[in-house]
């Protein structure tokens, strides 16, 4: 029940009309019954700063940051998480006594949702499809993996050789990256785990892949962080050549339960039942 004492969480982004997040923390508030509900908030160009001002007006408890704003918001956060200030961008705040604090849970929710579907993934070399926005979270908790190896493959060889050195990936402790530009696609038949980062495979694009699947190596495990379509032009290619595939939705979901351990401090066991539960729904209406 809504009323006085509800508080009140967000996302905030351009688009937000097809996100799945509002009803993902609203089921948690539910089920969890907690007092808070959940919004998507259409955040025009250049009234960022003043969405800041609003939303702190009205003393929002939580918010979720999506693009085009997962960096620029970093300049009106009184901290920052040293995570995401490594990889340059905030997805999740957290609200508390007047000061607001930055998160990545991206990555996290990646790592974890990866580490539960493949045994020994620390050993696995992880090839990263796309350079952009999304890429540079994902590479950046990949390189803190612990990870063999990592390749970013880009259709523009340029864009993943940047975003490599902004990273500094070469010289992570825990990991190589290995560039591997378009003419080298026979390259991919050295990786274990494939990433496709790139928006292909979604509106209006689902009809297209972002590499062919024939170029992977038949064993890779091929990961895709579209989630709508649920079962995307590159997942369907992958099941019909018999690999093994890990679904956009995951991914999703294991950063919408990390930003609510850190908003609401669910227990592990609370997380993995509301994990479980938005799982199966999702999957009964996407049949």
């Amino acid at each position: 029940m809504i009323d006085s004492s509800t508080n009140l969480y967000a996302l905030i982004g351009n688009p937000v009309s097809g996100s799945k997040s509002p009803w993902i923390h609203n089921h948690i508030f539910e089920t969890c019954h907690l007092p808070g509900a959940y919004l998507a908030f259409d955040i025009e160009k250049n009234q960022l700063s003043q969405a800041v001002v609003g939303m702190k007006a009205l003393n929002v408890k939580g918010i979720n940051v999506t693009i085009p704003y997962k960096t620029e918001i970093m300049t009106f956060l009184d901290e920052v998480d040293p995570l995401a200030e490594k990889l340059g961008a905030v997805n999740t705040i957290v609200c508390e006594d007047g000061k607001w604090k930055g998160f990545n849970t991206d990555g996290l929710g990646l790592i974890a949702v990866l580490k539960r579907h493949i045994a020994d993934f620390e050993e696995k070399k992880v090839l990263v499809l796309g350079a952009g926005g999304a890429a540079r979270g994902i590479c950046g908790i990949l390189a803190e993996s612990g990870i063999v190896e990592m390749g970013i493959w880009n259709r523009t060889p340029e864009r993943a050789i940047q975003l490599s050195e902004a990273l500094n990936l070469s010289k992570s402790e825990n990991g190589h990256i290995d560039i591997t530009p378009v003419s080298s696609v026979k390259a991919f038949i050295n990786y274990d785990v494939v990433i496709n980062t790139t928006s292909v495979g979604m509106a209006p694009d689902i009809e297209q892949t972002p590499v062919e699947i024939t170029s992977l190596n038949p064993d890779a495990i091929v990961c895709d962080i579209v989630y709508k379509p649920h079962k995307t032009k590159l997942i369907s290619e992958a099941l019909s050549n018999g690999h093994n595939v890990i679904y956009g939705i995951e991914m999703l979901l294991e950063q919408a339960l990390l930003a609510q351990k850190l908003w609401n401090g669910l227990t592990d066991e609370v997380i993995s039942k509301n994990r479980n539960e938005l799982m199966t729904e999702f999957e009964a209406l996407n049949k």
